[in-house]
């Protein structure tokens, strides 16, 4: 999920208009005709010698980064491959990408004057002048080639299991009747009738068994949801989300089995930095859309625990100055809940969930808690 946080960070700042050096020596025409043929880590190494040679103390406008080296050939094929640009190798987080700029001026004045001369295909809010100091560091090592690069894998934290869902009371047996006393018989002499014949005991009550719980034809929560993941922010390795939501909807088909369809969302935001140091906001989305069966047992009581097993899809998207980029994968959820029963049509819902998000290049944990109200509709 690195590399979808990463994908088209634009290093951006600043507004002006003036004209661009175009690069014309021999190294830079090199470098051009190998970003032309494709080979973008030679003409990186090629741009990295010239700038060295002939840019120090000269500034440039920084365009964008690509860790996608597809991204980078369309936005290249877009531009029509201008000879002002020149690529270099950088990294974002332990990511190896490419980062594209523009021209060799003499002063920042005039690299900001110039930002309006960018292709427009690559232009973009806030692109600034950088000094090429700043870019070619004296102690910079070259850079590791992107194709060789691996993100790290994701350290899976282990999360403890949901509580075992609580059994119902089991049903009291009834209590057997006991004898009826029979009258007396009567004496051959007739009794004195002022005396009335004795009556036969009254026999206690005997008490019911409880009663089913009632089976709802359709089981509607909706509720708030927090998040857990162990693969989205590019510092730590692992993003809370401590906003979300959740919507499920239940169709029983008998008193056990029932049919389940739910999306929900998640939702999060905080900073990153790009190469020069500089604070950008990160905004991350996580919506899941998946359906299944569910195995509630209802013991007869106002407590009913479930447990469930959905599939269905999982939309990441990743938000960054502005550019927003989506990943959608392949995801398994099991879980577990209980529903207390507060009224014969309204109930408390409260559940934990596993997902396994099966994305193209890595697979992601998710972990998550949700809580909401249960509107039980119809009878079974």
């Amino acid at each position: 999920m690195g590399r979808l946080l990463a994908t088209g960070l634009l290093i951006l700042a600043a507004t002006g208009s003036a004209e661009g050096q175009t690069l014309s020596s021999p190294a830079f025409a090199a470098g051009r005709q190998q970003l032309a043929a494709g080979d973008y880590l030679e003409a990186a190494d090629t741009f990295h010698r010239a700038l060295r040679e002939e840019g120090l103390g000269r500034y440039t406008l920084r365009v964008a980064v690509f860790c996608d080296l597809s991204n980078l050939e369309r936005q290249l094929r877009e531009a029509g491959s201008a000879p002002e640009l020149v690529v270099l190798r950088r990294s974002v987080g332990d990511r190896p990408c490419m980062a594209l700029y523009w021209g060799l001026f003499a002063s920042r004045a005039e690299a900001q004057a110039a930002v309006d001369t960018i292709p427009a295909p690559l232009r973009g809010p806030g692109q600034s002048a950088v000094p090429v100091s700043d870019i070619l560091p004296p102690v910079e090592a070259p850079p590791a080639p992107v194709a060789a690069a691996r993100p790290a894998p994701a350290r899976v934290q282990s999360v403890p299991p949901p509580p075992p869902a609580p059994v119902a009371p089991a049903r009291p047996a009834a209590e057997a009747l006991p004898p009826v006393a029979a009258p007396p018989a009567p004496d051959v002499e007739p009794p004195p009738p002022a005396v009335a014949p004795e009556a036969p005991p009254e026999a206690p009550p005997v008490p019911s068994p409880a009663e089913p719980a009632r089976v709802p034809t359709m089981e509607i929560e909706g509720g708030y949801s927090i998040l857990w993941d162990d693969g989205l922010n590019p510092d730590d390795g692992n993003a809370f989300f401590d906003l979300g939501w959740v919507l499920s909807g239940t169709a029983n088909l008998n008193r056990w089995l029932g049919v389940v369809g739910e999306v929900s969302g998640h939702y999060d935001w905080g900073e990153t930095v790009d190469v020069a140091g500089v604070p950008m906001d990160l905004d991350l989305g996580v919506l899941g859309v998946h359906a299944g069966l569910r195995y509630s047992h209802r013991g007869g009581g106002a407590l009913v625990p479930y447990a469930q097993a959905l599939a269905g899809w999982t939309r990441t998207g990743a938000e960054v100055a502005g550019v927003r980029e989506f990943e959608n994968a392949f995801s398994i959820q099991p879980g577990a809940g209980v529903q207390f029963r507060l009224t014969p049509s309204l109930g408390l819902g409260l559940g934990a969930d596993y997902r396994l998000v099966l994305g193209e290049d890595e697979s992601r944990n998710e972990f998550r808690l949700h809580a909401g109200l249960v509107f039980l509709i119809g009878s079974r």
